[in-house]
């Protein structure tokens, strides 16, 4: 499992911006998802892949879940069936959150961070609120709004191991390790999230801490640069840089440009600028993906535990 958008392919090249109403997040959600649902032939089989992915507790992964969950919701116009699947997404993920909000992993990271069953993930806890947030609009149940209040809740907790303090500010993570791995794409995931519960219920704490994350992502972003017009995807002290393979380069700037509309910071803009020429290079894209095969060469993917 990696992180952001599962059954991802460089062949399909999924398309990553969705429309959006910047301040309202029931007009739309910051990146397309609804590719995660086109591999099912219809709602009805989406539903059962929902049911699939939920069936097992042990093997059930929230960020796949918020997903499906999430690209259903964008599909709600051409089918309204499709709300079906969000319905049983948002049961799952409120059933499976502890008291303090927390939506765990019951199974071992397989490749890249050392993690152990039990973990958590800020991007599964942003994602998880950003659908409740829709889902209470699109459903008519406005108690879902405290459900993704309790998503964000671990998110806004200094002493939570989602959130890291550096000296530029609190980044959230998608893999809690030790040190921190500081996952570009998830934190930016995890923002998204705490910027939905505060414009859906005028909560002060996640708008604070929102803005002070997107203030966060703008004073590192040199620090996922790599110099060559590329992006890293994580900070991690792997034993080799850990490039962005293309498809998370991508994604990185589709992130950017749709911050850069919740958040306006002059280096959002500047990094996919910049990052955007680097993908448009043939010679750059070679390297990187080099450096990419490289990276997994020496970290391989183990088997799931």
């Amino acid at each position: 499992m990696q992180s952001c958008l599962p059954m991802k392919s460089l062949l399909r090249r999924p398309q990553l911006r969705a429309a959006f109403v910047p301040g309202d997040p029931r007009g739309g959600y910051y990146n397309d998802l609804t590719h995660v649902s086109q591999a099912v032939d219809g709602p009805e089989r989406g539903l059962e892949q929902m049911r699939a992915l939920t069936a097992d507790r042990r093997t059930a992964n929230p960020i796949v879940i918020a997903q499906l969950g999430l690209g259903a919701w964008q599909r709600r116009a051409e089918d309204a069936r499709w709300l079906a699947v969000v319905r049983e997404g948002v049961a799952w993920l409120s059933r499976e959150r502890d008291e303090s909000g927390v939506i765990r992993y019951e199974f071992a990271l397989p490749h890249t961070f050392p993690l152990e069953a039990g973990w958590t993930s800020a991007m599964a806890q942003g994602e998880a609120a950003s659908l409740f947030v829709r889902a209470a609009d699109a459903l008519a149940a406005p108690e879902l709004l405290e459900e993704a209040r309790r998503a964000v809740a671990p998110l806004l907790d200094p002493a939570s191991p989602l959130v890291a303090e550096t000296d530029e500010g609190p980044v959230l993570q998608e893999y809690p390790t030790d040190p921190p791995s500081h996952v570009l794409n998830g934190w930016i995931f995890a923002l998204w999230g705490l910027y939905d519960v505060a414009r859906s219920s005028d909560h002060e704490q996640s708008a604070a801490a929102f803005e002070r994350g997107a203030d966060a992502v703008a004073a590192r972003l040199p620090r996922y640069s790599t110099g060559f017009g590329w992006s890293r995807y994580d900070l991690y002290p792997h034993a080799i840089r850990h490039v962005a393979s293309p498809f998370y380069h991508r994604l990185h700037i589709e992130q950017l440009r749709a911050l850069a509309e919740l958040a306006p910071r002059p280096a959002f803009l500047a990094h996919a600028d910049a990052w955007e020429a680097g993908l448009g290079n043939p010679a750059v894209r070679a390297m990187a993906l080099t450096r990419k095969v490289a990276f997994r060469v020496i970290n391989p993917r183990r088997e799931s535990l």
